[in-house]
């Protein structure tokens, strides 16, 4: 039997060194060496993996293994788009949203036995502009975090959770346009599958390949509500708070009076323009889950 080709690669600034160097052990014990014939490739800057993973396409690898978070994995994602490459994915990040929604084992030995019986499935991509993400995108107080969280040197579930906290209290509202109406919003999210990762549902309805967009507005929480809030955000429910509005579409356009600041798979970017087009391409993206 020809053996299979599979590339992995490695962020080894997510989860750590010596997260990384267990995995790579552990990839060379469990993965089927009868069926594969693997291949370990570390990033060394930003957008290196993305270049990997576009090599591989070249080289016609069935198979690309994005080991990382979810920056890793749209780093790696979006090079696979449109091509007969599959993504497969070993979480190793603060948030993991994409592993999660596709069942993806949270623990490296059981993702990696389970490359070893692969089953691929076609999923939606969705673009910010033209920047493609996987699981949500956004606009506001979520942006502002990202942004935050981007510059610290601790990662994880609490860190993040510490920003939140800080900064709700100074966070002033967002002015835009949505559609025809002004709104001044605490977050806009839009959602291709259901969660921002650690299992916090803000699109709790999204189906990663319906071909549509689900879309969630959050206005302005008091301190009071804030907390009934992110029980909800856990608890699947967001869509039924008072302050949510939600809404689902293949296209959707903000606008605001200044550039926006936005995050795309947890990822902070801050765009050059005052217009945002959210789209949708369908089942474009083969994963293995």
């Amino acid at each position: 039997m020809n053996k299979q080709a599979i590339w992995f690669i490695v962020n080894p600034i997510s989860g750590g060194k010596k997260v990384h160097q267990s995995i790579v052990e552990l990839i060379d014990i469990q993965l089927d060496k009868q069926l594969y014939l693997p291949k370990i490739c570390y990033t060394e800057y930003a957008g290196h993996a993305t270049e990997i993973a576009a090599d591989a396409v070249k080289n016609k690898i069935p198979i690309v293994v994005a080991i990382g978070g979810d920056g890793t994995v749209n780093e790696v994602g979006k090079a696979l788009i449109h091509t007969n490459t599959a993504l497969g994915i070993i979480p190793t990040g603060s948030g993991n949203g994409l592993a999660r929604e596709l069942g993806i084992p949270m623990k490296a030995a059981k993702a990696i036995e389970s490359l070893n019986t692969p089953v691929s499935k076609q999923i939606d991509v969705c673009y910010a502009n033209e920047v493609p993400f996987f699981c949500t995108a956004g606009i506001g107080f979520d942006a502002h975090c990202a942004d935050i969280f981007s510059k610290m040197k601790g990662r994880g579930l609490i860190n993040y959770v510490k920003v939140g906290f800080s900064e709700f209290w100074k966070y002033q509202p967002l002015k835009c346009v949505f559609g025809a109406n002004i709104y001044e919003v605490f977050s806009i999210t839009f959602g291709n599958a259901s969660q921002f990762g650690n299992n916090a549902y803000i699109t709790p309805t999204a189906i990663i390949d319906d071909g549509l967009i689900d879309c969630t507005i959050i206005n302005p929480p008091s301190a009071l509500q804030a907390l009934p809030m992110i029980a909800q955000l856990f608890n699947g429910n967001i869509h039924s708070s008072d302050l949510s509005e939600n809404y689902r579409g293949t296209k959707f356009k903000v606008s605001n009076d200044q550039n926006f600041l936005i995050h795309y798979d947890g990822e902070p970017l801050q765009l050059n323009t005052n217009e945002l087009t959210i789209s949708i391409s369908e089942k474009c993206l083969r994963v293995i889950i």
